[in-house]
């Protein structure tokens, strides 16, 4: 039976309660979105390109989904915002275009630097390197795509985990129950409130104590925001600044891993295409590696789409075929993942080519919630996989292993 007639007949098998109907919805398009997202989204693309169903919308054409993410006056990012808050507090990823949101985003802007980036590439290269060499011949790129962005947190942010392993786990577990938990499955809610209850009082002891210390002032994005707050009244409270390293560090690593892990999971798959990257990788040719691992992001995301919710009443796809109209309340799934194989817009999708422009992608999102890391995770994600790109013989040791929308393992070999 067809996704179609499926998310149809939902009513008859849940009941008439709106809310059930609308968590089963979203339980049914995730599941279908792991098993075999290309066919799926390309039967919307053609049958339903807006399918409205259970006060849940899904966008699957290229336009349409573009036209999502960037009419931020007409569609919220509210979905985020009740667990984001029960989580961590007020942060940008919660928030819409506001004073607030402007205040907020132009002090993270001043602490964390686009500039940055050329130094962090260097400790990336360096800890994925000494991370594969240490090992010699079998790693998990699971493993490997978690680690480097970890430490990176410590050293960027200056907000380093307790241990690696325990901040890579608070921030799975808090990442899912924010952006990926819209059905509320309570066992997803538990972890992360616990996860969330370590990472508080962690953050409060990092900040308390580098503010104790007067040689503590080090030029990373806690340091430069503890030098904001005798600098100007508008700096963030300690508070804020533990909400808002929160908001970063929950949105950093899971992405930066997942992201890794299935684009090189999508070169094993592509003999050519993995030759490709290896070729660039040995060469020290980072904007051509940076190209085949965008490309392998595109046919392998790290996931399916983004959700947003209609603010008011309003009309989507305006003039066309599909034109529809959402009721204020609609929580609207932007389907990245569809748009980015629309072959109305994009040639040849199911080819590996890394020769597209840049608007074809949309890995990192679109208007005002474009992810805050961009620039760092464009950097970092080629560089995790680097070290072992250019190494002779690498190979697929086993098949990727997920735990729900994460990675859990992709082992491979190479020659020391």
């Amino acid at each position: 039976m067809s996704f179609l007639d499926d998310i149809d007949e939902l009513a008859d098998r849940v009941g008439d309660d709106a809310q059930e109907r609308f968590r089963a919805a979203v339980k049914m398009l995730e599941d279908r979105a792991r098993e075999d997202p290309v066919p799926l989204f390309k039967l919307l693309r053609t049958v339903r390109p807006v399918l409205v169903r259970h006060e849940l919308a899904i966008v699957t054409q290229y336009d349409d989904v573009r036209e999502v993410l960037t009419r931020d006056e007409a569609f919220s990012v509210e979905p985020y915002r009740g667990k984001m808050r029960r989580l961590a507090g007020d942060f940008i990823l919660g928030t819409d275009d506001s004073p607030e949101y402007e205040r907020d985003i132009s002090i993270l802007r001043l602490a964390a630097p686009r500039s940055d980036v050329p130094q962090l590439a260097a400790f990336v290269e360096e800890n994925a390197e000494g991370l594969v060499a240490e090992v010699g011949g079998r790693i998990d790129v699971a493993d490997l795509a978690k680690r480097v962005p970890a430490r990176l947190a410590g050293h960027w942010f200056g907000i380093p985990g307790p241990d690696d392993d325990t901040l890579i786990a608070w921030t799975l577990a808090m990442f899912e129950e924010i952006f990926v938990n819209l059905k509320d499955d309570p066992a997803i809610a538990k972890r992360a409130d616990e996860a969330a209850a370590g990472l508080r009082p962690h953050l409060d002891e990092l900040i308390a104590a580098r503010k104790a210390d007067p040689d503590g002032r080090r030029d990373d994005v806690l340091g430069r925001l503890i030098a904001m707050q005798s600098a100007s009244p508008a700096a963030f409270s300690d508070e804020e600044i533990r909400t808002n390293f929160i908001g970063l560090v929950v949105g950093f690593v899971p992405t930066i891993a997942t992201a890794t892990t299935f684009a090189v999971d999508a070169l094993l798959d592509r003999p050519a295409a993995l030759e490709g990257a290896a070729a660039a990788a040995r060469a020290g040719d980072d904007d051509a590696l940076r190209a085949h691992m965008l490309e392998a992001m595109r046919l392998q995301p790290q996931g399916p789409g983004l959700f947003r919710r209609a603010q008011r009443d309003c009309v989507i796809a305006e003039g066309t075929h599909h034109e529809t109209r959402l009721p204020a309340g609609t929580t609207v799934f932007a389907a990245t993942q569809s748009a980015t194989n629309d072959d109305d817009v994009v040639d040849d999708p199911g080819e590996f080519r890394t020769d597209r422009p840049a608007h074809h992608y949309m890995h990192f999102g679109a208007g005002l919630h474009e992810c805050f890391g961009r620039f760092v995770n464009v950097m970092a994600i080629p560089l995790i996989a680097k070290p072992l790109l250019r190494r002779a013989g690498l190979a697929r040791a086993g098949e990727l292993v997920k735990a729900g929308p994460f990675p859990a393992s992709l082992e491979v070999t190479y020659e020391p």
